[in-house]
């Protein structure tokens, strides 16, 4: 590969993840008190447990973890509609007769939702700043 054909390829390898469909971790514990697969640390292996490829609308993956006043958690897993930033909120929904504590998660890479997100633009500048050393180097040589 030649320098122009490899300073072609760098583009294409940073928007790759904007093109291709995005799979995400799907899975939640509503209405099953007793399985825990979805909790954190996820359990990969666990039959609830699915990877799902996201219709075209759905740009991120979502973790949501829900706290009710009583102490019990709730997890979910899934893709979601909007392009969220790779980031973590906190949030406090006030209903009549409750408060819930809320974390929702969201992140732009194939099972991400496996965990709390890495921000994708460091990931990225990472990984470019590697392909572009390697370029370097093997120009200098």
């Amino acid at each position: 590969m030649n320098s122009l054909q490899f300073l072609l390829f760098i583009p294409g390898l940073l928007l790759y993840n904007r093109v291709a469909s995005l799979k995400c971790y799907e899975c939640d514990l509503m209405g099953n008190k007793s399985m825990y697969s979805c909790f954190d640390p996820l359990d990969t292996t666990h039959d609830d447990v699915r990877v799902t490829e996201c219709p075209d609308l759905r740009h991120s993956c979502l973790k949501v973890k829900t706290q009710f006043e009583d102490g019990d958690v709730f997890y979910q897993r899934k893709c979601g509609k909007a392009k969220y930033k790779d980031s973590c909120k906190n949030l406090h929904v006030n209903g009549t007769n409750y408060t819930l504590a809320v974390e929702l998660c969201s992140c732009r890479t194939d099972l991400c939702n496996i965990a709390v997100p890495v921000p994708v633009s460091s990931t990225r500048t990472a990984l470019l700043a590697a392909v572009l050393w390697g370029f370097l180097r093997s120009v200098q040589t």
